[in-house]
């Protein structure tokens, strides 16, 4: 019981260090909003995500920021720094997710449990 409480009490001292007093994202812009390119031959848009934090500050994210971004069809795939690239014809949805709590990230190690925030953008894959 000893050694549970020990346990309990240094992971809270760490969580508590990781991010109190941080301000957190609130949001993120992915820019650019509305993009187009061709599906034959396979065209490609570079997109960006912006973390707007509560104390009215913002800043470009990236993958050390646990920052990750998906598509919401096959028709165009989009790589870990923003990249996306049509692979058929349709509207796709892009998506930016990061933690709302960027002192703790994914990639030091610690299980990250803090609010995801996301911002999405417009491809059309013509």
């Amino acid at each position: 019981m000893k050694y549970l409480e020990f346990a309990l009490t240094m992971l809270a001292s760490v969580l508590m260090g990781c991010g109190a007093g941080h301000p957190n994202l609130v949001s993120i812009t992915v820019s650019p909003a509305m993009a187009s390119t061709t599906s034959d031959p396979r065209g490609q848009v570079g997109y960006t995500a912006t973390g707007n934090f509560s104390n009215n500050t913002s800043r470009q994210l990236s993958q050390v920021d646990g920052l990750s971004w998906k598509t919401s069809t096959t028709a165009a795939s989009i790589g870990p720094n923003g990249e996306a690239t049509c692979m058929a014809s349709g509207a796709v949805t892009i998506t930016a997710s990061a933690p709302e709590n960027l002192q703790i990230t994914v990639n030091n190690g610690v299980q990250n449990t803090a609010t995801t925030v996301t911002g999405t953008a417009t491809l059309t894959c013509e």
